[in-house]
């Protein structure tokens, strides 16, 4: 039996029913609340306990029958706990009276504010932010994910304030002072952190899916920016209906664009929002923020299976709602888009990021025990969200497509409106496998940090397979794992096989062999090097296909940092088998010089990186040009980006001279220049730019309405090689830009080869002021952190690790990244002292 401490509440009062009225003052940014809350009592009882967040009580009572008991309030702040004690004890079914009053705050949590411009003005809306604790920062509420309860929703607000609620409306009726109360229908037994509220002048467009409206709310004069998000939306609805082979439970799910937004979007049921990034665009938008808003938007709808209508039972199996999310995003995307390659950019969005993460000491399991807020939040990360549907990428190969769809059917099924585990997914799967191996296979891969390392040897005619955990660090571990492999060899012969002890042995008179074929499986290989050079001429020669190919080379790279091959080694490879590289290969192989490009910045490992990094890109820019072609793959698009940013950052005088051309056109009005190289010309003028041109980036900036545009400003800016420049960009980021959006020029300034120390003195001096702004919830103190990733050096790691050993320094929602930080700081000086030997 797993230990159970996490319910904070105990379960002795559960809640089965919420009437929450709220009234909200425009003027003074507050709210006036009651919460009607029916309750079952199990054993009798004088106290009753419940969240709250920043919200003032100023009466509770308790009714039952005839029976009317008011409370004492006790407010414990550190535990967010509300405790209602009475004069005698009570049991069984009771409401619970409770008036209070709040603020809507600008910390994007909560119920709180978010400004926007229409007419040269400043206007606001209210919004709510409540996963993962933070409903009871808008009302008293049983705040964990398991106290499923049904939810009225009433608000008294001017009478030309649009209102939203997960539910549609019920009843307008109008009252004196120009005011309206507007009440919405009963929504399904649902958890708090799925409630959401909104009010402001909205507008919307709207078609149907079946019965169920569909609409996407914007800001007044963002509403031509939302077609493609509505279009979207309709097409995964239905596939999401078809696939689950389980209807969508409510009446209308409006998608909601929100000007000041933490996260990237929020499942709310049927009322999901979204950063105005991650939502708004038209036909002129670059294809990369295209894909983002419908892999986003997929994301979110299909959490209204995964997370909505079956609930994990407590945060350690968050994963059950973001990975599936993940994982079911781009199988939605894909239906509906086949020609954007939607399979292999999951192997790059998704499963490599998942390997780069887990290769730390620093890591967690995907199912890990989180107690308090802070931990909760620390595990929205690449484990829950990647490496979560990487497994369950390699689980459904391992299952066969038909018996894995048909388990998510027979869970969602028999959980609906409830809530699980990961044991009931298990058993829905083996059910409809008719096979009891799947929770014995992945229970390592779930339980367990990490993955493993494959190692293929080949002796007298016999393959050598074994396994062990990979780590960047070198340390050893006693864990392994049930491997599913699949494998292909010279003569073209696939095969599955299952590594269950730590080795194997197979005979095998073929030349090579590629194991994981196809690269379903979460682990790396490392062949030997007679092994390796085969399969480098066999990629050279195309004999292999491109995604198997960025399976090596991924792995190849990861071998280097941990100091298992050499840069030379590594560099070899590329130059020797890679220069003509298709995608994946070749965005992997852009990506690692890249970052080996900064890393090496000003040292004398510089100029081999840069040589390399030369020749391939120079032979990619070659075969795709600066201008797209007419049916040209999304993919080739992407590349092309990465590609013209590379050259720039190894300092191509043509490059650089061509970026900073075409800027000018941009300057001069051109709108011919392609949208999605946009972002690049930006930042090559700004790596050549000055004082005048900084002044041009920040001015366009603050007049810019598009979301993308004002992004790609944003970026810009943080990308000036001058260190004046690069101090004015970081006191910019916190003086004139949204505080959703404030990371951005620190992580750009990371980006920048030579800023490591700047940037490290910034963010200490900031520390304190950041530790305010970004409450436990908005998930962003632990990206200031997260941006002194990629440095390199003694004196700067023993600073870090000193300043986060001071306890006013430290939170429960940074813990963990600055373990994470602190290693990659020493796997980075393990690997620079090693080559520079």
């Amino acid at each position: 039996m797993e230990k159970q401490t996490h319910q904070t509440l105990g379960a002795n009062v559960t809640p089965s029913h919420y009437d929450l009225l709220f009234e909200p003052d425009f003027k003074k940014f507050t709210f006036q609340g009651t919460a009607y809350i029916v309750v079952s009592i199990r054993e009798p009882t004088k106290t009753i306990k419940l969240h709250a967040k920043e919200i003032q009580i100023k009466t509770a009572e308790l009714r039952q029958r005839n029976l009317s008991l008011s409370a004492k309030t006790n407010y414990n702040s550190q535990k967010e706990e509300l405790t209602l004690t009475f004069p005698q004890k009570v049991h069984g079914t009771a409401q619970l009276h409770i008036q209070f009053s709040g603020t809507h705050n600008d910390g994007m949590y909560g119920f709180y504010r978010s400004s926007y411009q229409h007419n040269r003005k400043t206007e606001y809306l209210l919004t709510s932010q409540f996963e993962a604790a933070n409903a009871r920062a808008a009302f008293p509420c049983f705040d964990e994910p398991a106290f499923k309860a049904t939810f009225d929703v009433t608000f008294i607000v001017d009478r030309n304030l649009f209102t939203l609620s997960n539910m549609p409306i019920k009843k307008e009726k109008s009252l004196p002072d120009n005011k309206k109360r507007v009440s919405f229908l009963t929504s399904p037994r649902m958890s708090t952190y799925l409630l959401y509220l909104g009010v402001g002048h909205f507008k919307f467009i709207q078609t149907k899916h079946r019965h169920i409206l569909i609409r996407v709310l914007t800001t007044p004069e963002k509403i031509h920016l939302a077609h493609l998000a509505l279009d979207y939306t309709k097409k995964f609805l239905a596939f999401f209906e078809k696939y689950f082979q389980v209807n969508y439970p409510l009446p209308k799910v409006d998608i909601i664009a929100i000007p000041d937004f933490a996260a990237g979007a929020m499942e709310n049921w049927g009322a999901i929002t979204f950063r105005e990034i991650a939502l708004l665009g038209n036909e002129k938008t670059s294809v990369a923020v295209k894909q983002n808003i419908a892999i986003t938007v997929a994301h979110e709808l299909a959490h209204q299976w995964f997370g909505n209508l079956v609930t994990m039972q407590w945060w350690d199996d968050l994963w059950l709602n973001e990975s599936f999310a993940t994982f079911m995003s781009y199988k939605a995307v894909n239906a509906a888009f086949p020609e954007w390659d939607l399979p292999l950019q999951y192997f790059e969005d998704t499963i490599a990021d998942a390997l780069s993460a887990d290769e730390i000491e620093a890591t967690h399991p995907i199912n890990v025990h989180v107690n308090t807020p802070g931990e909760i939040d620390e595990i929205f990360d690449n484990i829950s969200y990647d490496k979560g549907g990487s497994v369950l990428h390699m689980l459904e190969d391992a299952v066969g497509e038909t018996a894995f769809r048909k388990g998510l059917t027979l869970y969602l099924k028999k959980h609906a409106y409830k809530n699980a585990t990961k044991h009931d997914l298990w058993t829905a799967i083996q059910e409809a496998k008719k096979e009891n191996f799947v929770s014995t296979m992945v229970h390592g891969w779930i339980t367990q940090s990490g993955y493993p390392l494959v190692s293929v040897t080949k002796e007298n005619n016999k393959y050598h397979l074994s396994q062990q955990r990979f780590s960047l660090l070198g340390k050893q571990h006693s864990e392994s794992w049930i491997i599913p492999l699949r494998y292909t060899t010279d003569q073209g012969k696939a095969g599955t096989t299952i590594l269950r002890e730590k080795t194997t042995s197979f005979p095998s008179s073929t030349r090579w062999i590629k194991v994981n074929y196809g690269q379903p499986g979460f682990y790396r290989v490392r062949y030997d090097s007679s092994l390796l050079a085969q399969l480098g001429a066999s990629l050279r020669r195309q004999k292999i296909s491109s995604l198997d190919a960025a399976g090596i080379e991924n792995d190849l790279f990861s071998l280097m940092i941990s100091r298992q091959y050499s840069l030379s080694e590594y560099l070899s490879f590329i130059e020797q088998y890679c220069l003509d590289a298709e995608y994946p290969l070749n965005s992997s192989i852009s990506g690692h010089l890249g970052w080996l490009l900064r890393l090496a910045a000003g040292s004398d490992l510089e100029p081999a990186v840069r040589k390399t990094s030369l020749l391939f890109h120079l032979q990619q820019l070659k075969k795709i040009g600066w201008q797209r072609a007419k049916h040209e793959r999304n993919t080739t698009t992407l590349l092309r980006s990465m590609v013209i940013s590379n050259l720039g950052l190894a300092g191509h005088a043509e490059t650089l001279k061509k970026g900073k051309e075409l800027f000018r056109q941009i300057q001069r009005g051109h709108d011919s220049i392609d949208p999605n190289l946009r972002s690049t010309i930006y930042l090559l003028a700004a790596r050549q730019g000055d004082e005048k041109m900084f002044s041009y980036f920040v001015k366009q900036y603050q007049k810019e309405t598009l979301p993308e545009e004002s992004r790609r400003l944003l970026r810009a800016i943080g990308m000036f090689r001058q260190k004046s420049l690069t101090e004015k960009a970081l006191a910019f980021s916190l003086s004139a830009v949204r505080l959703q959006d404030s990371y951005i020029i620190p992580f750009m300034v990371s980006l920048n080869p030579g800023t490591n120390t700047l940037l490290w003195s910034w963010t200490k001096k900031h520390w304190p002021s950041f530790m305010k702004k970004f409450t436990s919830g908005t998930h962003m103190l632990g990206s200031f952190v997260r941006t002194m990733s990629s440095c390199s050096g003694e004196k700067i790691e023993e600073d870090i690790a000193h300043f986060f050993s001071l306890k006013k320094n430290m939170r429960d929602d940074v813990k963990l990244v600055v373990k994470q930080v602190l290693e990659h700081l020493e796997i980075n000086r393990r690997f620079m002292e090693k080559n520079l030997k």
